[in-house]
Order: structure tokens, then C-alpha cells, then sequence
């Protein structure tokens, strides 16, 4: 049942891809917007939704070889490039482009990688990157 590529790297995969699409839908919808109880509930939203971006990214293993750390590294990487072509591509389709959004994106980049890092050194099952 493993794969030489861990058992939840498919699943890891089919989810990231609709989830991106889901998200690139949803950023790129003309006239789309999120209202909250707080001032720019967006910003939250931003963060979350790229924060659990770059955890499917990690997991479905699409760069950085078998080496954790460094798939770790280039998550980050791609992750903020992913959110700045997020953003700029949305004046294309009547959105606007908005620097707060971009930080927030980035920022939840960076907290998904935090979020893998812990969890890397606490379970054991992430220790062993998913059965690899």
C-alpha cells in the first residue's frame, strides 16, 4: 500500500489541484467580495486560504525531491510567487490589485510553513514525511 512516494501523496495532489482552482475561482471572480464582522475580514481569509495552499503544496511533493527541508524551502518559494501571480493577474478580470491582500497571502504562506515545520517535529508520522 506505500508508495515509494508515500501514501497520501494522490490524494495530496487531486486535493491541491482543487483546491488552487477553487481558489484561483474565487480570487479571480469579477465583483466577488467577502464582508465580516471585523474590518477587512479578507485579510483573514487571504491568510487562511494560503496557509492551507502551501500545506497541500508540501504534501503533493511537486518540488524539492525527497529531501523535507528543502521541499519545505521551495514551498515557500512557489508559495509566495503563487500569491504575487494571484494578484496581479486580478486586473484582468475587473478585481484590483491590493498590497495588503499580497502581505496577507504571504504571511499565510509563511504560517503554513510553520504549521508543517511543528508538525514535522512533533508526530511521528510526519517525522517519516507520510511514509515515505
Amino acid at each position: 500500500m506505500n508508495s515509494a512516494h508515500g501514501p497520501l501523496r494522490p490524494l495530496a495532489r487531486i486535493a491541491f489541484v482543487l483546491y488552487t482552482t477553487a481558489l484561483l475561482t474565487a480570487t479571480h471572480w469579477p465583483g466577488f467580495s467577502v464582508s465580516g464582522p471585523i474590518d477587512r475580514t479578507d485579510l483573514v481569509i487571504h491568510c487562511g486560504a494560503f496557509c492551507i495552499w502551501a500545506c497541500l503544496f508540501y504534501l503533493a511533493r511537486f518540488v524539492g525531491g525527497t529531501c523535507p527541508t528543502r521541499r519545505l524551502i521551495w514551498t515557500g518559494v512557489v508559495g509566495i510567487c503563487f500569491a504575487a501571480f494571484d494578484e496581479s493577474t486580478q486586473p484582468l478580470f475587473q478585481r484590483v490589485f491590493d498590497w495588503w491582500d499580497l502581505l496577507a497571502d504571504c504571511v499565510g504562506v509563511l504560517f503554513g510553513l510553520g504549521l508543517i515545520a511543528s508538525a514535522r517535529r512533533v508526530w511521528p508520522m510526519f517525522r517519516g514525511d507520510l511514509g515515505s
